[in-house]
């Protein structure tokens, strides 16, 4: 049974006026179907957002009547308006009515629906209690009437003018028509005819349900997938951090040594070059005072043997050389180490697109 709000409309929020088929399924009323594409160039379903019409060359009241319209909806709302009325008998007026005439849809006291029922024009009808008749029910027993005479009963139905007629507009306006058809014949073809379009429907129905459900199953293997990379993505940095950090310490500690080393060296060669420093300040002075005090004979002896002792001092030596040797560097092996790091990240990406590829793959 279709809910009060089921035969609103969106956009006005009231019952359904001439309410017209979208593409996309969805009921709106003629006019506010026609204000709402006036209102906007690409105006889609206020709904779904769906295109309403895919090109119109011609106005939104032409394109708008183009639409199918939704007649068992029609129905419905004139139904649920009429079960929505007081109840009060119509005959009566100011009696309250319990019943209702299926055919005539007129509401009725008990006294006049005793009467309403031993009439000859109305005794084939069904009067129900009011409590019990839903506008679906109340649409359904509508009688069909004649498109030109509305107030006689339609037992035939044109096909070439889509129009339910009575006996004298068939025999007079569609005598020519060459497809006219019972009416009852017609409602069982047509009652056929939605029989298989709700079985195609049907299936329809299940298969993009289905499609929908392995999609989201696909959705919720994407998202345990994306778990598991991540977690492996922070394993991998971990390993990697560790490799870093491993191989940071190790140059650091060779760093260490290797300019302790130098350290010492200098240190040592430091300490060669005072020691020689001191023998050449004291020979200096030595000489300083031989020149300043000695009388010729010891001044000749002494030149000679402070010659000899200068000479031994091996002042020729490559200072610079001993003096300006740089620590050896570390900046090669951190290179190295960046390389390898760098290669090992262009494995990982490669094995993961290897991985991707392998799955894509297997999902064809």
């Amino acid at each position: 049974m279709a809910q009060p709000h089921e035969r609103e409309c969106a956009v006005c929020t009231n019952d359904f006026t001439t309410p017209k088929i979208l593409p996309c399924g969805h009921l709106l009323c003629r006019e506010c179907v026609i204000s709402w594409m006036d209102s906007k160039p690409d105006a889609g379903c206020p709904l779904c957002r769906c295109p309403i019409v895919e090109q119109s060359d011609g106005s939104s009241s032409d394109t708008v009547d183009a639409l199918p319209t939704d007649f068992v909806m029609e129905a419905l709302v004139e139904s649920a308006r009429v079960l929505s009325k007081d109840h009060l008998c119509c005959v009566c007026e100011d009696v309250r009515a319990d019943f209702i005439c299926m055919q005539c849809q007129d509401m009725l006291c008990s006294a006049c629906t005793k009467v309403h029922r031993k009439l000859s024009a109305t005794r084939s009808h069904d009067v129900e209690s009011v409590s019990t008749v839903t506008p679906e029910r109340l649409a359904a027993s509508r009688p069909a009437l004649c498109a030109d005479h509305g107030d006689k009963q339609a037992e035939f139905f044109c096909r070439e003018h889509r129009l339910a007629v009575c006996s004298a507009c068939k025999a007079n306006k569609h005598t020519v028509c060459r497809k006219t058809n019972y009416l009852d014949n017609e409602k069982k073809s047509v009652q056929l005819s939605l029989n298989d379009l709700t079985k195609i429907l049907v299936e329809a129905e299940q298969k993009l349900e289905q499609a929908i459900g392995q999609v989201t199953s696909r959705l919720q293997e994407v998202e345990v997938s994306e778990k598991e990379d991540m977690a492996q993505v922070d394993k991998t940095y971990d390993s990697l951090q560790k490799l870093v950090g491993d191989v940071c310490n190790k140059l650091k500690e060779n760093t260490r040594k290797s300019h302790l080393q130098m350290r010492n060296s200098l240190r040592h060669v430091k300490t060669g070059l005072s020691n020689r420093l001191g023998k050449v300040t004291s020979h200096k002075h030595i000489v300083t005072r031989v020149t300043a005090v000695s009388t010729s004979p010891a001044l000749i002896h002494m030149t000679q043997a402070l010659t000899d002792r200068v000479n031994s001092l091996d002042l020729s030596a490559d200072l610079q050389g001993e003096v300006w040797v740089k620590p050896l560097s570390s900046v090669e092996c951190c290179q190295e180490v960046v390389r390898r790091v760098e290669g090992d990240l262009l494995m990982l990406k490669q094995q993961k697109t290897d991985s991707e590829r392998s799955k894509q793959t297997e999902e064809m």
